[in-house]
């Protein structure tokens, strides 16, 4: 939105940081991830939740529910730059419908691979997505097993 000044500020819903100066040869399937995430949103219900806060203080929150030991259905919400959106989005195509086995397996390098690379100073989004992937796991896993989570509430 702009200011009195003239200068533009970043609306709340906008991503915090302004990266426009390194998109430059970015693949088009990044641009896909960021302009039009997919999975977004906080749902009613979830089996397992996490918040993850990255180095660089951008945070995603994913919500996974699981049916038949498969990751039926994830939703996140991205906070900080285009990167973290993308990388949130990439995560939540790459293991949304499978077997919590591959679920498991997943690494960064994959969500950099669904997004058609990422820059090696970017790669902490990526690490951010699977992390909080992963502490969103352990608390499902801490509900079915009857341990208590991290973070009380629900």
């Amino acid at each position: 939105m702009d200011t009195p000044h003239g200068t533009r500020e970043a609306h709340p819903s906008e991503p915090d940081h302004d990266h426009a100066h390194d998109l430059e040869g970015l693949d088009p399937r990044f641009f896909a991830h960021a302009q039009m995430p997919c999975n977004v949103g906080r749902p009613t219900r979830w089996d397992g939740r996490a918040l993850g806060v990255g180095v660089c203080g951008d945070s995603i929150e994913i919500f996974i529910e699981v049916a038949d030991s498969r990751l039926n259905r994830i939703r996140h919400l991205p906070k900080g730059c285009v990167y973290t959106v993308a990388c949130g989005s990439a995560v939540s195509k790459l293991v949304q419908g499978k077997p919590l086995e591959a679920v498991l397996q997943i690494q960064p390098e994959d969500v950099a691979r669904e997004l058609g690379g990422l820059p090696a100073d970017h790669m902490h989004c990526a690490n951010l997505a699977v992390n909080t992937l992963g502490e969103a796991l352990d608390d499902y896993y801490r509900q079915v097993w009857g341990r208590p989570a991290k973070a009380e509430g629900r």
